[in-house]
């Protein structure tokens, strides 16, 4: 891949093989699998229970190697990157928004948004300012509550609307 230029994908998987053993059996999940991925694109990964959406997805978030091709992240390839690069890349660069938005339920919607900038080493102070940015505001006072409360039961919880709520905190949390 090309580096530096403006039409490089952050993300792009190249020949993305990766195959499981289970006993004698040797299962190929990915064979060949290609992506690319560009800024501000939104992506919707849609395919059948076992396809290997889920390890395309580890795969591209550098949770998992492929068996073979190469992964690129803003066109440098990431093979040859050593666990601690690969940490550093997924803390700073690459995130998702799960189906399932995984709030930690005992934390309300802005403490959630806040955590995954705390642990890259900014202090609180710094992740309120940026929550202004993060599309909480959207949610009016709610984004103060416990994220249980927000995201909880659909009886108990407003139903769509508190989904949307989820949603919203899952991708400024992303």
């Amino acid at each position: 891949m090309e580096q530096g230029a403006e039409d490089v994908p952050v993300v792009y998987l190249h020949e993305i093989k990766r195959r499981y053993t289970q006993g004698e059996t040797t299962l190929t999940i990915l064979d060949g699998a290609k992506l690319a991925l560009w800024a501000g694109q939104s992506v919707a990964l849609v395919a059948p229970s076992g396809a290997g959406k889920s390890t395309l997805l580890h795969i591209a978030g550098l949770l998992e190697s492929p068996d073979d091709g190469e992964v690129y992240i803003a066109g440098a390839p990431t093979s040859g990157l050593s666990d601690t690069e690969r940490t550093q890349i997924r803390r700073t660069d690459i995130g998702f928004v799960y189906q399932s938005h995984r709030l930690l339920p005992e934390f309300s919607a802005l403490e959630n948004v806040m955590l995954p900038q705390m642990i890259r080493g900014l202090k609180r102070s710094e992740t309120v300012k940026r929550r202004r940015n993060s599309g909480l505001s959207g949610l009016g006072r709610s984004h103060q509550a416990p994220a249980g409360r927000i995201v909880g039961r659909r009886a108990a919880a407003g139903g769509d609307r508190a989904r949307g709520r989820q949603r919203a905190a899952g991708v400024a949390c992303g």
